[in-house]
């Protein structure tokens, strides 16, 4: 294949492991040009899977998919995903749903996100405008570099993908040039985090799961800092406990299942997590979780598609059908569907029927 080079893609190799996906006619692990949380220069990486089927008038359309949370740094970077890793089960969480778009003819693009993958740097966890250029980046740099992509997009993606969806569909965010963008899909979007960690930084005994909330809450408290200096001062100067300062690091070289693990952020009960200074820690923190929630996204004017689990353990259920009925007071064309499973079990669910939606809209 002759491979047209655009400013947007710096490097390009064939996807290995798990990254290379069997539904794909081709699978691409590329490194691309955006800005960082700060507006600087930095390079990322992601996924380019191409469809097995030709390539029809005027290209094949595109969907930008953002992957679910797997941690803060490299190791969690689902474009370099293998078999063993102990993130495989997150970092593939959405692979069921791009095959099932690959086979209507459909390519993927798929963001690492700043932080996992490109340039050092730490991620800017949940912070809305990073996740967005990530994916609005990568559908440029793809298009610059693939002349078989077509113009007409769809953004979606799963719990911190759908901010990234979200985000990168705001209408106060330029499209790629030459794009038409057709829709977004939501798969168990996190709203109103302020309220669920707020509540559970109260918490002060573990319980089973909670070394995921901490884990969490570490990498939230770590994303907010990217962009507040008075934070990230503020994180080793008494805004945390003891014990959480010295698992600080983890949350960069570690993915998020070991960060939730025995020795680190598993061993923390919530509301051992902040220290002397904590209360300021988790004023701003709640007040970052509020500045970037979906609900306060300016989405352009395209359908949105909300797909949410009843047992959700992560976006409970009440808040994304709040969510649900703010757009549509708002007057926006919204499908709604609950699914009977948890949190990362939707995106075992809606491969088929969220789709065909995508399709249509394509």
């Amino acid at each position: 294949m002759v491979i047209a080079w655009g400013p947007g893609v710096v490097d390009a190799d064939r996807a290995r492991g798990l990254a290379r996906l069997a539904a794909a006619g081709e699978s691409w692990r590329v490194a691309y040009s955006s800005t960082d949380v700060r507006g600087r220069p930095v390079t990322l990486t992601g996924l380019v899977h191409l469809p097995p089927t030709p390539v029809p008038a005027g290209g094949w359309p595109i969907v930008g998919y953002g992957h679910m949370t797997t941690g803060g740094g490299p190791t969690a970077a689902p474009s370099t995903a293998v078999a063993g890793h102990p993130e495989v089960r997150r970092m593939t969480q959405g692979d069921a749903f791009v095959s099932a778009l690959l086979g209507h003819g459909i390519a993927v693009v798929q963001p690492d996100y700043e932080g996992l993958g490109g340039d050092p740097r730490p991620h800017p966890y949940l912070i809305g405008s990073a996740l967005g250029s990530s994916m609005v980046d990568l559908v440029a740099a793809a298009r610059s570099w693939e002349p078989r992509l077509g113009t007409a997009w769809v953004a979606a993606g799963h719990s911190e993908g759908a901010m990234a969806a979200a985000h990168a569909a705001s209408a106060d965010r330029p499209l790629p040039p030459g794009t038409d963008l057709r829709a977004v899909a939501l798969f168990a979007p996190v709203t109103r985090m302020d309220l669920t960690i707020g509540a559970s930084l109260r918490v002060p005994t573990r319980f089973p799961g909670s070394g995921v909330v901490s884990a969490l809450i570490g990498l939230m408290v770590s994303g907010a800092a990217t962009v507040d200096a008075t934070l990230a001062d503020l994180v080793l100067d008494g805004g945390l406990s003891e014990e959480a300062a010295q698992r600080w690091s983890h949350l960069a070289d570690r993915p998020l299942t070991r960060a939730a693990g025995p020795g680190s952020w598993g061993d923390l009960a919530p509301a051992a997590i902040l220290g002397p200074r904590g209360r300021a820690v988790r004023e701003a923190l709640l007040d970052s979780l509020r500045a970037n929630d979906v609900r306060h996204v300016a989405l352009r004017p395209v359908p949105v598609r909300v797909d949410a689990a009843v047992l959700d353990e992560v976006a409970p259920l009440p808040l994304t059908r709040r969510l649900v009925r703010g757009w549509r007071t708002e007057g926006r064309d919204v499908t709604f569907r609950q699914w009977r499973t948890w949190h990362s079990g939707v995106m075992d669910q809606v491969p088929a029927v969220a789709a065909a939606w995508v399709r249509a809209r394509l």
